[in-house]
């Protein structure tokens, strides 16, 4: 069964639930209390990748970071609070895969099959609604340099979209 889930003003569609951890939503990070970040969802794709997904409306601008104390500010919050997301959710998929939070209803069946996560890459990717395609390296650089070591660890990728990029990839509906 397919699945639609709403963030930051975009619909994620054609989610299928066994290829599906809504860890946002789940009994295992409720369980595990404050203090914990996640992601929106993880999904495995068709193409047997792992997608640590990240919804935000905006992000701050690289290039005026260093404008005003707030800036610095709200640019080092925006990018800590995404890069524990990533790292809090790949650490949480691979506790509860060794069955280490118990088991959950919330993740779908065929993440849980070792034969089909250990084939694909693991992405984290970052969709940001409102944000030119020009301007996204900058995000993209920031996350590859914060998630530096988690990349090389887990031979991961940080993907950085806006909307229309993610429509083409009919990751999200139009």
């Amino acid at each position: 069964m397919a699945m639609m889930i709403e963030e930051s003003g975009m619909k994620f569609c054609k989610l299928e639930e066994e290829r599906l951890f809504w860890i946002e939503k789940s009994d295992i990070y409720k369980q595990l209390g404050e203090g914990i970040k996640t992601v929106e969802f993880i999904y495995l794709s068709k193409e047997e990748n792992l997608l640590f997904v990240e919804a935000k409306q905006s992000c701050p601008n690289v290039a005026n970071r260093d404008e005003s104390e707030e800036k610095q500010k709200k640019y080092e919050m925006y990018f800590s609070d995404v890069t524990d997301k990533f790292i809090d959710s790949i650490n949480m998929f691979a506790t509860t895969v060794l069955g280490r939070n118990g088991q959950s209803i919330d993740v779908g069946e065929n993440i849980l099959q070792e034969s089909t996560y250990t084939k694909g890459k693991i992405k984290f990717v970052l969709v940001i609604t409102d944000a030119e395609e020009s301007w996204l390296t900058g995000p993209k650089a920031e996350l590859d340099k914060r998630l530096f070591r988690y990349r090389k660890i887990w031979k991961a990728k940080v993907i950085v979209l806006n909307k229309k990029m993610a429509e083409e990839l009919g990751l999200i509906e139009k």
